[in-house]
Parts: C-alpha cells; structure tokens; sequence
C-alpha cells in the first residue's frame, strides 16, 4: 500500500453558521455542485462539476480521460491519462472533509456537531501498490464565532506524482470521510477583505472616503509611493443579512488602539480584513519586520470588537494591479488580496468585471503573492496573546 502523507493547512477560512446535519454520512448524491480538478502529466487540466445521478445516494463526474463515481462507501476513480493530482473543492456542495477522530488531534477537540472522521485512504485491494501520496486538506472550517479546531476542511488535494509512474493510471477505489452542512449554501469564505462606508484613504489629493475613490485614482502605498487604484467593488449588507449571518458584521477599531496613535478616526473594517502588525514582539516571534493579522483576531485586544450596533453596512473593496499596503485613518492595512477564497466570496458581475480586469489571476487559482506573511490563523492568535501578556501595541511610533 502506498505511503500516505497527510497534511493540513490553515489558510482559505471558512465558516458556518448552522454547522453539520445530525446525519453526518454524506452520500454521492449529496456533493452535487462540488468542482473537481483534474492536473496532468502533460501539464493540461479538466475541470468537473459533480453531479447527483439519483435522488438519494449516487453521484459522480466524467471528462474526457476521467472518470469519478461514489455512493456510500469508497469512491471510485478510473483515469486513462497520467494524472499528477486531484482536488475536489466541496463549498459548492456546503459540504465537508472530517479528517479527524476527537481523540486523534487536537488534544481531543472535535468541531461541535462532527463525529468520526478520518482522512484519505485507498481501498485494501490496493494494498501491493508502492509509491507515495500526499492528501493536502485547505479551506479550513469553524463555526461562527469560534475558532477552527482543524479538523474539518472544504478541499482535498491528492499529489500522485510521488507514484513510480508519476502519477496515477488506471483504476483508484479511496475514501476521505465527507459530512455535509445543516444547511444549503451556509459554508461562506471567511477571508473577505473590504473597508465600510466613510473610512478615509491616503491618496495624492490628501484623505478620501473610500465611497468617493474612482478607476485611476493615485493611492499611498507603504512600499511602492503612489499606485494606480484599478477598482472599487461594493456590497451592501442590509439588516435582515446582518440577523441571519452574523459574521458579517464589521469589526471597530477605535482611534490609537494599534498603536502609535492609529488609526487616527475610529476604523471599521470586515472580519477578516488584515492590518499590519509591525512590532518588536513580531520580530522576536516570527523573524519579520511586519505581517498581516486578521481584524477578528484583534478583537481579544483593548479598544477593538465587532460592531453589533449598526443595522446595515457597505463594504467596500479597493483592487490595485498586485497586493498593497494601504493607509485607511492612517493605519496601515491591506488592499483587496485576489485569491480564490476572494473570488468566491464575490458576486457573479463582479467576478465578471476581475475576469475582464484580471484574467490570468481569475483564471489561475491563488496567483496573487501577498505582500506581508499572513501567518496561520493559530499563529495570529498566539501573536495577539503575546502582545497581550507583553501590554505591547501592534504599531511602533
């Protein structure tokens, strides 16, 4: 049996409001909408939709030189092309990977509501076959309001390469335990990064309102002087949203609570917008000068929290050619990062309007370098405690 290298990452958040159905065992039927992405030896690539093939249990997906089938118990995979990898991303199907047992990882936590999982596996039937494989898990799941525990997980990737083909031909019968959501359409990417209506930017014309900034506008940037703004997306979020997803809600950083006297009006921003923080305890951690931390992680610090008492909020998020450290009220903070959890996170004429404006970046998944280290969401939380038990600021004046 082949050598199988687990590994779990914690980038591409999600979350869930409802969290998983009592009936934890996920059938074929249930991952109708998941994308799977086929990569081979020869470089090309097939992308599939999964599909329900009956009412209740089987479903599956089929392309030109592969072919996927699951109904209850192992699923069947059969490849007529040398295949190097394999990602199956289950967002679209508000489903999920259990990879772990409570007692397994974690020190015994499990996600509330998921019972029994374990990761990827092939069948016993596979048992003389040599070689190595990696099953890499992302998209890392929590519950509103509380922390991932690291056990659950939107996306596989399978790495074939490692067999003594390079790569997998023929027939595959694996497992990777699958549950699936509560409730349809509740698994929403976590990382949205945008700024609320009335937050002032540095620009060439002095400070102004995000609302006001145009295509062409010259904004401040911490490293590269002035930058060109290529565009500005916005949503609305009304209040009904607001009640039914709280997560939505904008995270307050009152004025001087970074540090150095920043941001210099209060600042409201999405959870997960990143700000710089640029520190001694940063160097003396992490051996850089600055790294991006989410605004839901601050939360634990004086002076910030989610801001519960508005009853609707525009988000706004500012797009430049590559990554930027901008500066709103002063602070330093990130411009929209475009990603694939981005992509998803937006509508479908703005994911139109980046396909015209980006097109290798839309077309090719994570392309976008971020500026600053984002550390791993356990990593931030245990900056923030540092920072906390040193009464340290986040800024250097």
């Amino acid at each position: 049996m082949p050598t199988i290298d687990v590994v779990r990452l914690d980038e591409d958040p999600h979350e869930s409001m409802h969290g998983i159905r009592e009936d934890t065992s996920s059938r074929g039927v249930d991952l109708e909408g998941a994308v799977v992405t086929a990569t081979y030896a020869d470089g090309t690539t097939e992308t599939l939709v999964w599909k329900a093939l009956d009412p209740y249990t089987n479903g599956g997906a089929a392309g030109e030189n592969i072919e996927m089938f699951y109904g209850y118990e192992w699923h069947d995979l059969k490849t007529t092309k040398l295949l190097t990898s394999l990602e199956l991303d289950l967002q679209p199907a508000s489903s999920v990977f259990d990879t772990t047992t409570a007692h397994e990882y974690h020190g015994g936590a499990s996600t509330p509501g998921s019972l029994q999982g374990f990761p990827f596996r092939v069948a016993p039937e596979h048992a003389d076959k040599p070689g190595e494989l990696t099953a890499t898990y992302s998209g890392v799941v929590n519950l509103a309001e509380s922390p991932a525990v690291g056990d659950l997980y939107t996306t596989m990737r399978i790495d074939f390469s490692g067999l003594p083909e390079g790569g997998l031909l023929g027939d595959l019968r694996w497992n990777s335990d699958i549950d699936t959501m509560r409730e349809e359409s509740d698994l929403k990417p976590a990382s949205v990064t945008c700024f609320t209506r009335g937050t002032l930017i540095a620009t060439v014309r002095g400070e102004v309102p995000v609302e006001a900034l145009q295509p062409g506008d010259q904004v401040l940037t911490q490293d590269g002087g002035y930058q060109r703004l290529v565009t500005v997306l916005c949503r609305r979020v009304g209040a009904r949203e607001l009640r039914k997803n709280p997560r939505l809600y904008p995270v307050r950083i009152i004025a001087g609570a970074l540090g150095a006297g920043l941001p210099k009006r209060d600042l409201c921003v999405s959870r997960q917008h990143r700000m710089v923080a640029q520190s001694n305890v940063v160097r003396r951690m992490l051996g850089t000068a600055s790294v991006l931390v989410a605004a839901a992680r601050l939360t634990e610090m004086p002076g910030i929290y989610v801001e519960r008492g508005v009853e609707q909020v525009t988000y706004y998020h500012l797009v430049f050619a590559r990554h930027e450290v901008i500066f709103a009220e002063g602070a330093p903070t990130e411009s929209f990062l475009l990603n694939s959890a981005a992509q998803r996170s937006l509508s479908k004429a703005q994911r139109d309007e980046l396909e015209t404006l980006f097109p290798a970046a839309m077309r090719d998944r994570d392309i976008e370098v971020p500026v600053h280290e984002i550390p791993p969401l356990a990593r931030q939380k245990k900056l923030i405690d540092r920072h906390l038990d040193r009464g340290a600021r986040l800024l250097m004046g």
